[in-house]
């Protein structure tokens, strides 16, 4: 695996969306508690202008609009290649017969999705890359001059993990960094230094938002709730994380990887399935016990606090920056 792959447009948008939402944020289920869906901040906002649409038909033409650039370049770099056919992942939480992912009706059917993930995204469909028979018809050396024409300059990370990780930008990407640069708008905007530094600052402040006294207050309201049911977890984000890692611990990812050639060992179905009972009992009780306690409200009304005092201080920049990227200002 190469480390220094470009994130597409609906990864940089997916990140972003997480980032500001949480898990937490949405119409709370319709339990009356939850934050409705015009309590949002003026960062949100701006996020999801420049990232655009994320309806599924619009981001497989736009990655197809990215694959034709990328054969495009590499023909330039003296390589045939094939663009390659996105696959349809399905409707995304929220759309079609699937339920928003910070729903009561979520949790029932989906838990967290985890275990359900299959369901969500409607795996089995094998992904066959057409490009494959060329490249290993291809000497080493040939091969390695394909993959450093396709993404660049592999980056090997670093044995010390204090050292922190920089990832390339597009131009050390490759075509498939040049091409999404291209062909993305969302990505140019992302990449502006200006919407970096909003961005490191949005990160540190939402990790501080368990501190606000409101959504304190509802944690603490929310892990008596979730006590009475049963569970013994400090937040939300705990009792998501134990069921990932469980899941995790299940399929053998958290072993030693197997050795060159070797495939993985095939996961007890029998653990899945337990693990799959407890996954949606205990999403079920976490987002009954949200609404029930207005978490996901207070936690709302902080996020939003937070976006509108960064929205004081870096507004004016990053609408600045989107402008300058082709992103046309609010309301044109």
């Amino acid at each position: 695996m190469r480390s220094n792959l470009p994130a597409s447009v609906g990864a940089l948008a997916g990140a972003v969306a997480l980032l500001l939402t949480g898990c937490t944020g949405g119409d709370g289920g319709g339990g009356g508690n939850g934050p409705s869906d015009t309590e949002t901040g003026p960062l949100t906002a701006f996020f999801e202008r420049v990232g655009g649409s994320m309806d599924s038909e619009d981001s497989q033409a736009q990655q197809r609009r990215v694959e034709e650039a990328v054969a495009a370049c590499m023909a330039d770099e003296g390589f045939e290649y094939t663009p390659v056919e996105p696959m349809d992942s399905g409707p995304m939480p929220g759309d079609g017969d699937v339920p928003a992912w910070d729903t009561l009706e979520f949790a029932k059917t989906y838990g967290y999705g985890a275990t359900t993930g299959d369901e969500l995204w409607g795996g089995g469909e094998e992904w066959v890359d057409p490009n494959q028979e060329y490249v290993e018809a291809m000497s080493e050396s040939e091969q390695q001059a394909y993959w450093t024409a396709l993404y660049g300059e592999m980056v090997e990370d670093p044995e010390d993990p204090e050292v922190e990780v920089q990832s390339p930008d597009w131009t050390e990407q490759g075509c498939t960094g040049a091409a999404s640069h291209e062909v993305s708008t969302a990505t140019r905007v992302w990449e502006d230094p200006g919407v970096q530094e909003a961005m490191d600052e949005m990160t540190r402040e939402y990790e501080t938002l368990a501190d606000d006294e409101d959504v304190r207050a509802a944690t603490e309201e929310w892990a008596a709730c979730l006590g009475e049911a049963g569970y013994d977890f400090a937040s939300p984000q705990d009792a998501q994380n134990s069921i990932f890692e469980e899941y995790n611990t299940v399929m053998g990812f958290s072993a030693e990887p197997p050795a060159e050639g070797e495939a993985p060992p095939e996961p007890d179905q029998a653990a899945l399935d337990a693990l799959r009972e407890k996954e949606i009992a205990l999403a079920t009780a976490d987002r009954t016990c949200q609404e029930e306690t207005g978490f996901a409200r207070a936690q709302q009304a902080a996020q939003v606090a937070m976006e509108e005092r960064l929205w004081e201080k870096y507004g004016e920049q990053l609408e600045a920056a989107a402008q300058e990227h082709g992103v046309a200002a609010d309301g044109e």
